[in-house]
């Protein structure tokens, strides 16, 4: 892991105008930041993006004020600039790879953990999560998603990503995700989502989100 990069990224982009940063902990696969409002424990990200030739890195940070928990993405390309995914005006651009160095699929997989919240309007989606160590957001990869990755009796019919590319290059991608979060001391729930992404060499990629199910309650364990 590049902790030098990986620090400047969080200070450069994650922190907000009005944070001071602290200090500062780099270890050898690790670094966390403490800033006057949070602390932001950055880790390698297991994204399917980290495998493209032209990322170097994929990034998971962390910030947490307990008990407020937000992941934030980063990507550290082999060349350029440092990509602060939580911003939406980079995941457009990104877009832009997808079909041609970008796997559609790894793809669909940050908008499922970076914009599944309920609120991702404004220049930076903040992605809530429940706790320090569960994802704010998944990828449905599979039909019996709500049956085998997390029991949902009640979750409404979902289906794998499917991927559709004209001979011109433009492209349309549509996936479900969800998010995970606390009712109560005692009850979680999820909300979930239908997405429709558009693309093309040229181009920006824009998306849809609907809301095709809302609070949701997992059972009781």
């Amino acid at each position: 892991m590049d902790t030098e990069r990986t620090a400047e990224a969080i200070q450069r982009y994650v922190l907000s105008p009005a944070e001071t940063v602290e200090k500062i902990w780099q270890g050898p696969t690790s670094v966390t930041v403490r800033s006057s409002r949070y602390r932001y424990a950055a880790r390698p990200a297991d994204w399917a993006v980290a495998d493209e030739g032209w990322v170097s890195e994929a990034v998971r940070v962390i910030a947490s004020g307990q008990p407020i928990y937000v992941t934030h993405g980063l990507l550290l390309p082999v060349d350029g600039e440092p990509l602060h995914l939580n911003r939406p005006e980079v995941m457009a651009e990104l877009g832009r790879r997808v079909g041609a160095g970008l796997n559609p699929v790894a793809y669909a997989e940050l908008f499922g953990e970076l914009y599944s919240a309920r609120d991702i309007d404004g220049p930076v989606a903040y992605s809530f999560g429940a706790t320090e160590s569960t994802r704010a957001g998944w990828l449905v990869r599979e039909a019996d998603h709500f049956a085998r990755v997390m029991v949902v009796p009640d979750a409404p019919a979902v289906a794998p990503p499917v991927f559709e590319q004209g001979p011109g290059g433009e492209w349309t991608l549509t996936f479900f995700s969800h998010n995970y979060y606390f009712v109560s001391e005692m009850v979680t729930a999820v909300d979930v989502y239908a997405w429709t992404v558009t693309g093309g060499p040229n181009r920006a990629a824009t998306w849809e989100r609907k809301t095709v199910a809302d609070r949701v309650l997992l059972p009781l364990s």
